[in-house]
This record gives C-alpha cells, sequence and structure tokens, in this order.
C-alpha cells in the first residue's frame, strides 16, 4: 500500500499492489498447457478448455462467416460471433472461438491471417458436458442418425436418455423427400419414443 502526494478531490490517492505467481494454464503457458492429456480431466465430463476472442470492425462479414468455417475444420469446438460497440461507436463483431489446448495455436494463426486483427485474447474455462454416443432411429424416410445424451435423473440419482438428431441427416431427408426440415425432426424424435 501507498498513498501519493497530492490530495484528489473526489477520490483517496492510494495505491495497493498485489504481488504473486500464475499457475501454468492461467499464465497463458500455451506449451505447457497443450501437454494437458485428455485422459487427466474428471471422468465427470468436466474439463478445461480455452476461449480465443477478437474484435472487428473493419472486415466482412463474408470474411468472418468464412474464417468460423475454417475455425471448426481446424478443430475449434464452437466458433460464433457476437455484435458488440467499439470505440468510436463503430459497430463490430466480436469473434470468439472454444477450444482444447492443443489447438490454440493453429487457431490464433487462423485468426491473424484470415482477419485483420492485431491481437487475440486468451483464456481458459471450465466446461461440464453430458455424455453423449452416436445413434440412429429408422424413420419412413430412411435412416436418421443423431446423438444418444445421457442426463442425470434428479429423483433416482440415475440417468435418462435425451435423442438430438442431426441437423445434417434431416436437412438430406427434408430435401429429398421435399418435406419441412422440421417434420423431419419431430418424426425422428418420435421414432426415438417409440423404440425406448
Amino acid at each position: 500500500y501507498g498513498a501519493g502526494q497530492r490530495d484528489l478531490e473526489l477520490q483517496p490517492n492510494l495505491l495497493r499492489i498485489l504481488v504473486g505467481s500464475a499457475s501454468e494454464v492461467v499464465g497463458l503457458n500455451v506449451a505447457a498447457a497443450a501437454t494437458q492429456d485428455a485422459s487427466h480431466q474428471p471422468s465427470s465430463g468436466e474439463e478445461t478448455i480455452w476461449v480465443l476472442e477478437t474484435n472487428l470492425d473493419d472486415v466482412t462479414g463474408e470474411v468472418v462467416g468464412y474464417c468460423l468455417e475454417q475455425a471448426l475444420q481446424l478443430g475449434a469446438l464452437d466458433a460464433f460471433t457476437t455484435a458488440i460497440q467499439m470505440k468510436k461507436n463503430r459497430p463490430g463483431v466480436m469473434l470468439s472461438l472454444l477450444c482444447r489446448p492443443a489447438q490454440i495455436e493453429v487457431l490464433e494463426a487462423l485468426l491473424f491471417r484470415e482477419t485483420t486483427t492485431l491481437g487475440v485474447r486468451r483464456y481458459p474455462v471450465s466446461r461440464r458436458s453430458l455424455p453423449r454416443t452416436a445413434h440412429s432411429v429408422e424413420t419412413p424416410w430412411g435412416t436418421i442418425e443423431g446423438k444418444l445424451i445421457s442426463t442425470p435423473d434428479n429423483e433416482g440419482g440415475g440417468q435418462t436418455a435425451r435423442f438430438s438428431p442431426e441437423y445434417e441427416s434431416c436437412r438430406r431427408i427434408a430435401q429429398q423427400f421435399q418435406v419441412p426440415v422440421r417434420e423431419v425432426m419431430e418424426v425422428a424424435q418420435r421414432a426415438f419414443r417409440a423404440a425406448e
């Protein structure tokens, strides 16, 4: 703690400094974080992933969309944008990527190569995800692929199964048979419930 020589009208002229050392992951040691093996994650579906973010106000929507597609192809767990207001009242977009430590460097390289950004923020976050397995159901139009998701049962402490049809599988059938994709998804859900 320290006090300055000037007397300020609206606040005390004080300074407090905290000294410490950061852990490897929080300290952004990417090389150390990248060596973390997924097998060291708790079995409850919890893991540490990374958020990469950059603010953009001088690129087209096409460039942003292309960058999101490329990020997913390079292994990003998720890629999305948020509308933001930047300095000088310019509208902009915050481009966010979620990834595991091993993808940090390649995804940062993508952001620097494909956008006009001068810097990328990165920080670790904790994530919990539900167990899921590939699953398919049979419908009058054919097989629809999806995921079988296990959700905790609040009453008995067990698990309850939930089916989530894959959009691409439903879209393909909707186009092939000229039916609304919403209807295909509903039929897939009914087929799952009937097979339980």
